[in-house]
């Protein structure tokens, strides 16, 4: 009779412990968007790690990355390659000021950094202002409690700060749950930055990190959220983009430890630009014209404009006789055709006028210049890429016009240097001036 009911017993403690393992478990299905660009993505969660499968975006596919909380790490991997990169979570000393800590509450060891090099001229200070704010509301969501928190992250450097400039500011606004077992550390510090291309070079130089946070709550798993980066010094020069992630699908089930593991026979690398992929340019513009066509298809521009869009009339890109005026339209009509924004090819303002278009956009390629080819050789060898063979400096500026005044709503300057054909470096050209237009609009 005791043999039974030991061995009910441990039945019954394998199948709470079996079930409470599966509770762990988790797939996700979710959608990011950017500027109209939209990515979906599944999220696997298996105790303390997770892993990200994110879809293309632009021509260009994205690393897969595990998080292993337990590790205190990230692991990045390029499945093609066969490569993959240890980002440790904190890689960088930092000093925090906690403003919600008691004043008697004895404060923790400074971080003892290495001496600084002989060759360092100088040392900035980046200050991070982190706040949060649990809202109180809460609401079921697949079957989980979701809190409503609101978080801020400002990044200020100092005068004589030199891994930055200027100020750098996230907003978020989300709906957070619990995963059991699943809690990774928040990170204040940024992301190691790299200096832009055409920045001059700096002495070699440390900048310090000092963190201060305020607020109360907790964030957790993201099921909506909503992140505004607002980038410049709130003046003429400020830039933002916000970025949507939105649940699609929410399920539980047993999934297989080795999806959050280094996979065998991979290759480590120190670099992690060696995971990113090349800029499929060609499957770029493949991705614009189809969504451009898809739209038109769907919903054919009329005479009678819908009144929370915005229309957008584009004339044919002014070049030389190296690009493709018509494909450069169609690029840019896919380009601003997104969310609340449709635009259409017109040949003249009057067109526009008569397509009840609130704005017209007119772009000018100045120069196109055909680069070195040696380079573009050697490059072209090492990544198998025939484009690479060609590269072009182009200038040139983009404006947008207010057909209702004529007044000028905003303009582009387009200058530097791309790869490929001519029509294709003059469109990655006017994609990217045409990208930073599109939110003068907003």
């Amino acid at each position: 009779m005791k043999k039974n009911l030991l061995r009910l017993l441990a039945a019954l403690i394998l199948f709470i412990s079996s079930a409470d393992l599966s509770a762990q478990e988790y797939k996700i299905r979710q959608s990011s968007s950017l500027m109209g660009m939209k990515m979906e993505s599944t999220v696997y969660v298996k105790g303390m790690r997770k892993r990200t499968e994110s879809g293309a975006m632009m021509g260009m596919s994205q690393p897969v990355t595990i998080e292993q909380c337990d590790l205190q790490r990230t692991i990045k991997i390029n499945d093609k390659k066969k490569l993959y990169y240890i980002d440790s979570f904190y890689k960088v000393s930092e000093e925090i000021i906690d403003e919600d800590d008691a004043p008697a509450k004895k404060p923790a060891t400074p971080v003892k950094e290495k001496a600084p090099k002989k060759n360092i001229e100088k040392v900035g200070v980046i200050t991070i202002y982190y706040s949060i704010r649990d809202t109180g509301e809460r609401k079921k969501m697949y079957g989980l409690t979701a809190r409503h928190v609101w978080t801020t992250q400002k990044m200020k450097p100092s005068p004589d700060a030199c891994m930055m400039k200027d100020s750098f500011l996230i907003k978020t606004d989300g709906w957070y749950i619990d995963l059991p077992k699943f809690n990774c550390p928040v990170r204040y510090r940024p992301q190691q930055m790299q200096r832009q291309p055409d920045e001059k070079p700096m002495p070699d130089c440390q900048d310090r990190f000092v963190t201060r946070r305020s607020g109360k709550g907790k964030l957790g798993f993201p099921l909506i959220e909503t992140t505004t980066m607002i980038m410049g010094a709130q003046g003429a020069k400020t830039t933002e983009f916000k970025t949507d992630i939105e649940t699609l699908d929410f399920s539980m089930q047993k999934l297989d430890s080795m999806l959050f593991e280094i996979p065998p026979g991979y290759t480590e690398t120190k670099n992690e630009e060696d995971l990113q992929d090349k800029m499929d340019m060609s499957g770029m513009l493949d991705e614009v014209m189809n969504k451009a066509k898809k739209q038109m298809k769907e919903k054919p521009v009329s005479d009678e404009k819908a009144p929370d869009m915005i229309r957008v009339g584009v004339l044919p890109p002014k070049g030389d006789e190296q690009v493709q005026p018509t494909e450069l339209q169609a690029l840019l009509v896919g380009t601003f055709t997104t969310g609340n924004i449709e635009a259409i090819a017109v040949s003249s303002a009057d067109e526009a006028k008569t397509m009840k278009c609130d704005y017209l956009l007119n772009s000018e390629l100045s120069k196109i210049k055909s680069g070195s080819k040696v380079g573009g050789l050697l490059k072209a060898i090492k990544n198998t890429d025939p484009n690479a063979l060609s590269s072009f400096t182009i200038e040139g500026s983009m404006q947008l016009t207010k057909l209702a005044d004529g007044s000028m709503a905003g303009t582009q300057k387009i200058e530097g240097k791309y790869e490929g054909k001519a029509n294709d470096a003059a469109g990655k050209a006017l994609v990217g001036g045409g990208t930073r237009l599109i939110e003068k609009l907003h």
